[in-house]
């Protein structure tokens, strides 16, 4: 038996959809970003960018440079102030946090875990270096 003009026809046409669709999905896939790590500048490059923004973009003149630097000192030493006060507290808690962890480890388990530690530590030690 013949296949009618009509069926033929929507074969065609869900062949058509068919290759749109796969090739739409194509595209995005290809052309999305894996990842889009946004990293904050060191606080010295913010520093500078932003007092060249004041400078070109505000017109500050060469007194209200001053002010602004001595503004941004105040209050990166009033941040210091805070950080170091809450720092205590917060290694406390995780201090606290990896003790009970380690409480409920089997011993393999623990030697994992304890990799995991190391790995974190040389981490958090690099991005501080930065």
């Amino acid at each position: 038996m013949k296949p009618s003009n009509f069926v033929l026809f929507l074969y065609g046409a869900l062949i058509f959809l068919g290759g749109t669709a796969v090739g739409v999905m194509g595209h995005r896939l290809y052309s999305t970003n894996s990842v889009s790590a946004i990293s904050k500048p060191a606080p010295d490059e913010w520093r500078k960018k932003f007092t060249a923004d004041m400078k070109t973009k505000v017109g500050l003149s060469d007194e209200q440079m001053g002010k602004l630097n001595s503004t941004l000192d105040e209050s990166k030493a009033l941040f210091d102030q805070v950080r170091q006060k809450y720092h205590p507290e917060m290694s406390a808690i995780y201090d606290a946090q990896v003790t009970k962890i380690k409480a409920m480890l089997t011993p393999p388990q623990l030697e994992e875990y304890e990799k995991i530690l190391e790995d974190q530590k040389a981490s958090r030690e690099k991005s501080a270096q930065k």
